[in-house]
């Protein structure tokens, strides 16, 4: 078993075992060819169709919910392919993510989408969904839909932290403040 085999059948494992209402099957290890949906929006890179587990917030928008086929996995990186566009995107993996790959692709990656969660979200999470940014008086769920997590190097336990960091690119960073309640206070670049 090379080693791609191997980073393929744990990844499907992990998955598969995040997903309460999907059943393993004989044989569904290889999850090339499987479709999954964005957990959150995603921020690619558009111009290298890129994505990095550090979560950039690019220019890019893959939104929430959108269905996507997963090309190819290796040990630091999985390649997937969005139905609607057909385009080709690489999601890579660095160690700052600071956990596995496969359990970091479950957080971003799912047999389902939250449409549900969504719908009983405020107004004003659903309009920082739909735009894919972070906006004053959201919810902390709403922000991570929004825009993701956080990369845990850096906020290790969002639902316990006030203040989360993320990274526009290499070299920006902006933080997003929340008050005791749990709503956006401040996006600080």
């Amino acid at each position: 078993m090379t080693l791609k085999q191997l980073g393929l059948g744990a990844l499907s494992l992990i998955l598969l075992a995040g997903c309460a209402s999907v059943e393993l099957k004989d044989g569904e290890r290889d999850m090339v060819g499987t479709t999954l949906y964005t957990k959150t929006n995603l921020h690619p890179d558009e111009a290298a169709r890129r994505l990095y587990a550090v979560n950039y917030q690019q220019a890019g928008l893959i939104p929430v919910c959108t269905a996507v086929t997963v090309k190819d996995v290796d040990g630091d990186a999985m390649v997937f392919t969005v139905n609607e566009t057909n385009r080709e995107y690489t999601y890579i993996y660095h160690k700052a993510a600071a956990e596995p790959f496969p359990d970091h692709i479950k957080r971003f990656f799912g047999f389902s989408c939250p449409e549900d969660e969504i719908g009983s979200l405020s107004a004003i999470d659903q309009q920082g969904i739909r735009t894919g940014k972070a906006l004053k008086g959201m919810s902390k769920r709403g922000v991570i839909i929004a825009i993701g997590l956080p990369p845990r190097h850096v906020t290790p336990d969002p639902q316990r932290m006030d203040q989360w960091t993320y990274w526009s690119n290499r070299f920006n960073r902006f933080l997003v403040t929340f008050d005791e309640n749990g709503q956006v206070t401040g996006i600080q670049d």
